[in-house]
């Protein structure tokens, strides 16, 4: 089976949703790892700085970045050239082409919160995934608990839904020689810090957690804060008295969980909860969310907890114990060391086959 998946995001030169970009990345690269005698991987890519993201044996095929364009006549014909069985695309899929698809569908929360999202993107949103999900062959959920939703909210057969759960990219790794923090401190000036990691964008929760840190009452830690701003990011980041990084490459990010005292994941909602995953594979002491997905992916490896200042400043508080700390960086590399790359690529070849019709 041949399939080809829309990489467009990869590389945005303006990034739209980093761990949509990234999850369609590591699927790619879990396909190709698990792929049988007669399976091939092409992928779609928009922007020249994709080629150095993506295997290098991963045939590519240039589309254009305007999404319509894209979703009008640029995929189908690019799937139709290669002689794709199926293709895999976040959201929406094609207008129109023969080639069966794949649409992955990452949260609802457009549809449960539309509170959290601009005018535009709850009309572009609430008008095109509902088509894209009746006009799919195949519905992924990142998680359990976003499969389970998405069914329900979208009223899906539940044998068109299957789950495809990511794993952490390869650069994420415990801090094998102990240099992280020194490099940490070169780079952002900075020594003891609770890290969160996501667009700074309301449901990411960011000023509960901003007054947690005052709650905690620890002088000298301070909060980092990595991503980009979205809707309202400007008004919440003036209440937070922060360290805002911006976007890092992964190197860099790796070494900021490596070296946090603490990595908070506050989030009122996320259908995975990816820098959980990610910071639990750097051997970081993890807080997070009890909502959504995120306690699917916590497991035992994190402390979970209601996204509010007080609930966030006790579990901080009890992650910087020494004791604690430590069982949670123990506990989380476990428990993220079960989020394989070769699971993702036999969960994705078995969800693909599902609806291709070879």
């Amino acid at each position: 089976m041949r399939v080809a998946v829309d990489a467009h995001a990869v590389a945005q030169p303006t990034a739209g949703d980093a761990g949509n970009a990234r999850w369609i990345e590591s699927l790619i690269h879990a396909l190709v790892a698990t792929a049988g005698p007669d399976d091939s991987v092409v992928a779609m890519i928009a922007h020249d700085q994709a080629r150095e993201r993506i295997d290098p044996a991963v045939p590519l095929l240039q589309v254009t970045d305007r999404n319509v364009a894209r979703l009008l006549s640029g995929a189908p014909r690019a799937m139709e050239h290669t002689h794709a069985d199926v293709g895999v695309f976040n959201y929406v899929v094609p207008f129109r082409g023969r080639t069966p698809s794949a649409v992955v569908v990452h949260d609802a929360a457009f549809v449960t919160n539309p509170e959290w999202f601009s005018r535009r993107d709850r009309l572009m949103l609430g008008r095109l995934v509902p088509r894209a999900i009746a006009r799919a062959d195949v519905v992924i959920g990142v998680s359990h608990t976003e499969a389970a939703e998405i069914t329900d909210v979208f009223g899906i057969d539940p044998a068109k839904v299957h789950v495809v759960r990511t794993s952490p990219a390869a650069v994420f790794t415990p801090d094998a020689t102990g240099e992280a923090a020194n490099r940490v401190f070169a780079r952002f000036g900075l020594r003891r810090y609770v890290l969160a990691v996501g667009d700074i964008h309301p449901r990411k929760n960011i000023g509960a957690l901003a007054r947690a840190m005052a709650l905690v009452g620890d002088a000298g830690l301070e909060l980092a804060l990595v991503g980009r701003s979205a809707l309202g990011g400007e008004e919440i980041m003036r209440g937070a008295r922060a360290h805002w990084l911006g976007r890092v490459d992964d190197g860099q990010l790796a070494d900021l969980y490596r070296a946090a005292a603490v990595v908070a994941v506050p989030s009122l909602y996320e259908g995975f909860g990816l820098p959980i995953l990610e910071a639990m594979a750097c051997g970081a002491a993890v807080v997070a969310s009890n909502r959504g997905a995120m306690p699917e992916v916590a497991g035992d490896g994190a402390i979970t907890c209601d996204p509010t200042p007080n609930d966030l400043a006790l579990a901080i508080g009890a992650a910087l114990e020494p004791g604690e700390g430590e069982r949670l960086r123990e506990a989380g590399v476990r428990q993220a060391a079960r989020f394989t790359g070769t699971a993702m690529g036999r969960a994705g070849w078995e969800a693909l086959r599902s609806g291709a019709r070879v």
